[in-house]
């Protein structure tokens, strides 16, 4: 009789332990939380910080004469509508001689403008599309020279003292599917064109200006 009272204790501790088991918290949540921001970006073609020189060297102004030109690339990346905008500082004349009556190279002698953009990468965005502000489109080259003068006209032909306040030159619908700055098939590709012509301008030893690329998406 003491034996089978012991076992009924027993399988009323089984039970009860299985009720409590069966009462217990058995599941629990996890909750992950972010945000992924409006992002755009300019770099170098090796996906670096984007500063360069374009050396257009002596400029000796010849018979006939040609076009001194220099490109710059970038790559472009955003993950919404974009725009690029561009800025020029003044001319800075290193040691000009005096003018004589006649006139110094300016921001209006030197053209600038956009001569390519490719944007054939396998994670550029579906549908993606640019549009070149017209007066910076040098995707058919520089204008001719007819004269030995600076060919670039007014209102026609993009130079640096179009871009003496923050301008845009381009813009385009989202860029990238997805990746980030290390992806190399997600951005477009810009080709940047700058030449002047030379002529005989007051002689300095030297002249510069820095062009600011702005890329944001409004």
């Amino acid at each position: 009789m003491k034996q089978t009272g012991v076992k009924l204790f027993l399988m009323c501790a089984v039970v009860a332990l299985l009720v409590q088991t069966g009462l217990a918290q058995t599941t629990g949540t996890i909750t992950v939380t972010g945000t992924t921001p409006t992002a755009v970006s300019v770099t170098n073609a090796s996906d670096a910080a984007l500063s360069t020189t374009v050396a257009l060297g002596s400029l000796t102004p010849a018979a006939g004469g040609g076009l001194i030109t220099g490109s710059v690339q970038a790559r472009l990346r955003s993950n919404k509508a974009y725009t690029l905008s561009a800025q020029a500082a003044a001319l800075n004349l290193s040691n000009p001689a005096a003018a004589d009556g006649g006139s110094s190279i300016t921001l209006s002698d030197i053209g600038f403008g956009i001569t390519a953009v490719d944007a054939t990468g396998a994670n550029v965005a579906t549908g993606h599309t640019d549009t070149i502000v017209s007066l910076f489109n040098y995707s058919s080259g520089f204008p001719a020279i007819s004269n030995g003068l600076t060919p670039f006209v007014a209102g026609t032909n993009a130079t640096l003292n179009d871009l003496t306040a923050n301008t845009q030159i381009l813009s385009g619908s989202r860029i990238s599917a997805k990746g980030n700055i290390s992806t190399n098939n997600n951005f477009i590709l810009l080709t940047l064109g700058i030449a002047t012509l030379p002529q005989y301008f007051t002689p300095n030893t030297g002249f510069s200006t820095t062009v600011t690329l702005t890329i944001a998406a409004p």
